[in-house]
C-alpha cells in the first residue's frame, strides 16, 4: 500500500517500536501496604459476616417454616461466601503496592486477577485522602486518585499511613499544578 502523498510529504513515518527496548513494569520497586491495613480488612470482614450471620438467625426465628432446610442452607452460604472473601483478602494483601516515579503513580493489586494501574500525573485531575474510623484507629488512610476521560479511570491506593497518604496527595497535587502550568 502506497502512503498517500500528504503523508509523504509531512516526513511522516510510523516506525515499528522494538519491544524488548520497552521499560518492564515488573522493574518497579513496589511499597508495601502498611501491616496495621490488614488488621482494618480484617475487623471489616469480621462485622460483615458478624451481620450476615445475625440476618440469617433472625430470619429463622421470624420464619413459619423451621422445619425447612433453607436456614442452614442460607448460613452455609454465607460462612462459605465469607471464608472464600477472607482467603482472598489474606492471599491478596501481600501482593498490593504501589510506587510513586517522575510521571507517573502505579498501584498493584490482585491475587487471581492481577491488575498494574499506571496513572500519568498529566491525567490527574485531583486526589483525597479518606480514611473511616477504623482506618483512623489504626492510623491508615486510602489515597483516591481521579483521572480525566476514561471510564473508571479513578484509582484507590488503600493501605497507606495517614501521613503518607497525606504527603502523597500534596506532592501529586503540586505536580499536576506544575502540569498545568507547563513547568
Amino acid at each position: 500500500m502506497a502512503w498517500p502523498s500528504v503523508y509523504l510529504k509531512m516526513g511522516f513515518i510510523n516506525s515499528t517500536v522494538d519491544l524488548t527496548q520497552l521499560p518492564a513494569a515488573e522493574t518497579l520497586s513496589f511499597q508495601s501496604l502498611q501491616k496495621n491495613y490488614r488488621n482494618v480488612l480484617l475487623i471489616e470482614w469480621a462485622i460483615v459476616t458478624t451481620t450476615l450471620l445475625l440476618a440469617a438467625v433472625a430470619f429463622y426465628f421470624i420464619s413459619q417454616e423451621k422445619k425447612s432446610s433453607y436456614h442452614l442452607l442460607i448460613a452455609g452460604a454465607v460462612v462459605i461466601i465469607s471464608s472464600v472473601y477472607f482467603l482472598f483478602q489474606q492471599k491478596a494483601f501481600p501482593l498490593a503496592g504501589y510506587a510513586v516515579r517522575d510521571f507517573d503513580v502505579c498501584y498493584k493489586s490482585g491475587w487471581l486477577t492481577r491488575s498494574l494501574r499506571i496513572i500519568p500525573f498529566n491525567r490527574i485531575q485531583n486526589c483525597t485522602v479518606q480514611s473511616g474510623p477504623l482506618e483512623r484507629k489504626y492510623g491508615v488512610a486510602s489515597l483516591i486518585i481521579y483521572t480525566a476521560g476514561s471510564d473508571g479511570g479513578d484509582v484507590k491506593i488503600p493501605g497507606l499511613l495517614q501521613q503518607d497518604a497525606d504527603s502523597l496527595r500534596q506532592f501529586i497535587l503540586i505536580k499536576i499544578q506544575k502540569e498545568d502550568e507547563g513547568i
